[in-house]
């Protein structure tokens, strides 16, 4: 039976439909790969260590140009990450977000996810894609021309002031003096 010898590894196929980030600028996961395991740095000599390592890796991971879409498929593959540091997340991260994503959209959140990140994706083309029609042109012209312009406010330091307002002024100032201003 294959995979069923021990020393042999077993393929685990990845969910395809939340895609493996890819990106063209180098990144520190693909660099420095050894940055990100942490469960090989050795605690004999510093028990600190293996927590100064993940520390390290979570900075690494806090600059990188694909951390979210690295982060949702660390998240939808948990047999391909069942160690290390995945977009800034330990092993025990990514459970507790898993458990969380479970409760929040369900067994079957990686096609929720994939579903909104589609709809997203045509949205943007869409916007993109196509122009404003004739019609929505005129539309937009037509509402700048109905709506009514408003008069420039008051300013008493470049326009004198009218008589009506000099008599509103004389009678908020009497009410005041007399005390029957609220």
């Amino acid at each position: 039976m294959p995979g069923s010898r021990t020393g042999t590894a077993t393929l685990v196929p990845a969910d395809t439909r939340i895609p493996f980030p890819i990106s063209d600028q180098p990144l520190a996961c693909r660099t420095k790969p050894a940055l990100f395991a942490i469960e090989d740095v050795s605690t004999a000599d510093d028990p600190r260590a293996r927590e100064k390592a993940t520390t390290e890796a979570k900075q690494a991971c806090s600059g990188c140009p694909v951390v979210t879409e690295c982060l949702k498929w660390a998240l939808a593959n948990p047999d391909l990450t069942p160690t290390g540091v995945w977009a800034a997340s330990t092993k025990r991260d990514r459970t507790r977000l898993r458990k969380q994503l479970v409760a929040r959209l369900g067994a079957d959140w990686p096609g929720v996810v994939a579903e909104q990140e589609r709809r997203r994706r045509e949205r943007e083309r869409t916007v993109r894609v196509a122009p404003p029609t004739v019609r929505d042109r005129a539309f937009a012209r037509l509402e700048l021309e109905l709506v009514p312009t408003r008069p420039e406010p008051y300013n008493p330091w470049k326009q004198p002031i009218t008589p009506q307002q000099a008599a509103a002024n004389r009678r908020v100032l009497e009410l005041a003096l007399t005390g029957k201003a609220a």
